[in-house]
């Protein structure tokens, strides 16, 4: 009875951590608008990337065989981080208007998909053809949840994605996405099963990197006390917190039922996003949302 309740408690510790997460692209807008992309990015790279090395120099674990490890991986993984973490900020920074911050949410929780995909030509992992339907069902809902009230015609569709303001950001969400997705894949390819996890030095060097160019960029820096608040949750909570309790869930609670529910977090993020900006959650991003779950799904059932 005692080992059922401490398996339901590291259970409900994963559904927590998935919220968190959930939090981020919300945390991502706040901040990058409020502060700047560069600098928000720079702030809570810095401190989650000390707080993560902290953790590793105390439990003497994740840098064991970072001597043995191939030097690809501090080169292509890391500059991979690098590449999704400013693209991270810089999308939501530039993104306009309420449906458009939805739809660029959407678009940054294909990275499940594109870790998939990316595993065939770099893992040598086998697949269905059938994996093409849920691609195309993922894309669909990306495509709906951009239609918003402009109609469901093709030339409005195409409209909506080329002609719009927001075309860079919509194309940086999808660069966040495949570098997630091939840094996924690539650490896997080339840590195997050594004992190195190098994201709090890549964390580090983000955020150091990123704050020398941000001193050329022309950003607002207009700190408060929220904004201060939510760089303390961004870099700890979300960034090195959450890691920690979704390990514990995954080793100690139900494995099965945490990664399924794992698999809503698009569904997740778009309310999250929408309660913490005040913003109106529409029928297509709601239907979005839905059909990016079940194209993941029915991707992952592929291999």
């Amino acid at each position: 009875m005692k080992d059922k309740v401490q398996q339901h408690k590291y259970t409900a510790l994963g559904i927590i951590t998935i919220i968190i997460w959930g939090t981020s692209a919300a945390f991502t807008r706040t901040l990058s608008t409020g502060i700047g992309a560069y600098t928000a990015a720079s702030i809570v790279n810095i401190i989650g990337g000390i707080v993560v090395l902290i953790s590793q120099y105390v439990n003497k674990a994740g840098l064991k065989d970072a001597k043995k490890v191939t030097k690809r991986y501090w080169t292509i993984c890391g500059g991979l981080f690098i590449i999704y973490t400013a693209t991270s900020y810089v999308s939501m920074s530039i993104v306009t208007g309420e449906e458009a911050v939805m739809t660029l949410v959407l678009i940054r929780f294909l990275w499940p998909l594109f870790t998939l995909i990316l595993t065939i030509p770099i893992l040598k992992m086998k697949a269905s053809p059938w994996l093409i339907v849920g691609v195309l069902i993922s894309f669909v809902g990306i495509t709906v949840a951009n239609m918003g009230n402009n109609g469901i015609g093709i030339r409005s569709i195409i409209s909506n994605f080329m002609d719009g303001e927001n075309i860079i950001a919509y194309i940086l969400g999808f660069i966040v996405s495949l570098s997630w997705g091939l840094y996924t894949n690539l650490t896997k390819k080339y840590v195997i099963d050594m004992d190195v996890d190098g994201s709090g030095i890549f964390m580090l060097l983000s955020g150091l990197l990123l704050g020398v160019i941000s001193f050329g960029m022309n950003e607002p820096r207009a700190f408060s006390a929220s904004l201060l608040g939510q760089i303390v949750y961004a870099s700890i909570v979300v960034s090195s917190l959450a890691n920690v309790m979704w390990n514990l869930s995954i080793r100690k609670g139900n494995m099965l039922l945490v990664v399924l529910i794992s698999n809503f977090l698009p569904i997740i993020s778009i309310i999250m996003t929408a309660i913490l900006l005040g913003y109106k959650m529409t029928i297509p991003h709601i239907v979005g949302a839905i059909l990016v779950v079940i194209g993941t799904i029915w991707s992952k059932k592929c291999f």
